[in-house]
C-alpha cells in the first residue's frame, strides 16, 4: 500500500532503534553522538514512554520503566511526522523461550505471541493519551530485538486507533503473530521494513505456526547462525553499521518468508542433507506451515490450545495422527519430522520414534535449541548495550 508517505531512511530508522535503548538514564541519551545526529533533525518528547516489563514481580507491583521515546520532525520530508522508538527488554526474553507460549487477540483483532502482546498492553495507555492529542499526522514506529515485536504491534494499534499513515522499520526482530496477524500488518500499514542480519537466530522464533511479513531486508548476508549478529550497536556486523551502508531500502538484497514461495515438500529420504542451519530452519518451517495450512487445521490447532496443552502439543498430536491414520500424507509427514530429527543434530540412521510422544520429543529438541540460542543472542546484545536490562 502506497500513500506517499516518506520512508526513513534504514541508517536514520537504525538511529532511533538504538537510541530507544538509551531513554532509561536521560542524560547517557543526550550525551550521545547518535541524539546528537537525530536532535538536527527531530524533536524529542520530554517523557519517555514508560512500560511494565516481562518479570513476574514488574507486573504484580506494575512497576514501570523507560521503554521507548517520541520524537517529531523539525524540517523536510519528516516535518511533524512523529516516530515512535521502542526497546526490548532481557527480561522478555523469556518469552521466546517458552514452549507453554499462548495466543492473544492483537491490536490489529489477529492472533499474536501472548507474552509480546502483555508487554504491549502496558504502554498503550500512555501512547493512547499522547497520540489523542496529536491525532492526524504520518507515524514512523521503530525497532530491534524484542522492541521490534513491540514495535510490530504498535504500529498496527496506531493504524486501527488513529487511522493515520503509519510505517514500521524493525531490526533483529522475531516472529509476533500468526498468518492473519502478518497479512494484515502488510495490507494494513503503508510500508514494513524488516531488517536481519542472514546469522541472527532471533528471527528465527517463535517457529510455527508464528510467521513474519513476507519481505526481508538482509543487511548482511553472512550465513552461519551466531549469536554476535543479533548486535544492535557492535561494529561487527551490529544493525547500526550495517543499516548505514544503504542509502535506500531499494539497495538492501531482498529475502522472504518461504511461505510465499513455492509449496516445500521434504523427502524422508534426503533427511541427511538437513543441518542446523538459517536455511534449514526455514526450509522446515516453510515445509510445516504449507502442509498444515493445505490440510486447513491451523484454525483447529490453535483453538484446541488450552493451560496444559500446547500450540507444539497440538501439533505434534496431529503429526501422530496423520501418520497412523492417512497413507495419502504419512510420508510428507514422516519428511518433515525426519528433517527436523537431523536439523537437531541426531544421527540420520537412527530409528525415529513417529508416535505423538517421539513427535513431541523432536520437536521440543529443536525449539529449545533455537530459542535458547536466540536468548544468549539477545543477552550478548544486552553486553554491548548496558542499559539494555
Amino acid at each position: 500500500m502506497s500513500s506517499g508517505m516518506t520512508t526513513l531512511p534504514p541508517a536514520v530508522a537504525a538511529s532511533f532503534a538504538a537510541i530507544a535503548y538509551e531513554t532509561l538514564s536521560q542524560g547517557t541519551m543526550k550525551n550521545s553522538e547518535i541524539y546528537t545526529d537525530l536532535e538536527a533533525r527531530f524533536t524529542f518528547n520530554s517523557s519517555a514512554v514508560q512500560g511494565i516489563s516481562g518479570s513476574i514481580l514488574e507486573r504484580i507491583f506494575r512497576h514501570h520503566t523507560p521503554f521507548g521515546c517520541i520524537a517529531k520532525g523539525k524540517t523536510g520530508a519528516f516535518k511533524d511526522h512523529y516516530v515512535l522508538a521502542l526497546r526490548g527488554t532481557a527480561k522478555m526474553r523469556d518469552c521466546i523461550t517458552d514452549l507453554h507460549c499462548g495466543v492473544a487477540t492483537g491490536p490489529n483483532n489477529q492472533s499474536v505471541h501472548a507474552g509480546f502482546n502483555q508487554t504491549f498492553n502496558s504502554l498503550k495507555s500512555q501512547l493512547e493519551q499522547y497520540f489523542s492529542q496529536n491525532p492526524t499526522a504520518p507515524v514512523h514506529v521503530v525497532g530491534h530485538s524484542l522492541g521490534g515485536a513491540l514495535a510490530n504491534l504498535a504500529a498496527n494499534w496506531l493504524k486501527q486507533r488513529f487511522k493515520v499513515p503509519v510505517k514500521l522499520y524493525t531490526f533483529g526482530a522475531p516472529r509476533v503473530g500468526l498468518l492473519s496477524f502478518a497479512s494484515h500488518t502488510e495490507h494494513a500499514l503503508q510500508g514494513v521494513y524488516r531488517c536481519v542480519h542472514a546469522g541472527d537466530p532471533v528471527p528465527m522464533v517463535p517457529v510455527w505456526p508464528f510467521v513474519h511479513t513476507t519481505d526481508e531486508y538482509i543487511l548482511n548476508s553472512a550465513p552461519s547462525i551466531s549469536p554476535g549478529a543479533h548486535s544492535m550497536t557492535n561494529p561487527t556486523p551490529g544493525y547500526l553499521n550495517t543499516a548505514s551502508k544503504y542509502k535506500s531500502y531499494a539497495d538492501v538484497q531482498k529475502g522472504f518468508e518461504l511461505r510465499h514461495q513455492e509449496a516445500i515438500r521434504l523427502d524422508f529420504e534426503k533427511r541427511h542433507q538437513a543441518h542446523f542451519s538459517v536455511r534449514w530452519a526455514k526450509k522446515i518451517g516453510a515445509a510445516l506451515l504449507d502442509f498444515l495450512n493445505k490440510k486447513g487445521v491451523l484454525h483447529s490447532i490453535q483453538a484446541s490450545v488450552t493451560g496444559l496443552l500446547t500450540i507444539y502439543d497440538a501439533i505434534a498430536t496431529y503429526l501422530a495422527n496423520e501418520i497412523e491414520t492417512t497413507q495419502t500424507y504419512a510420508a510428507e509427514v514422516k519428511g518433515i519430522v525426519g528433517h527436523m530429527y537431523v536439523f537437531c543434530g541426531l544421527p540420520a540412521g537412527k530409528f525415529i520414534d513417529f508416535s505423538y510422544r517421539g513427535i513431541r520429543l523432536i520437536f521440543k529438541k529443536m525449539l529449545t535449541k533455537l530459542s535458547q540460542l536466540a536468548k544468549f543472542s539477545i543477552e550478548m546484545a544486552s553486553h554491548t548495550a548496558p542499559l539494555l536490562v
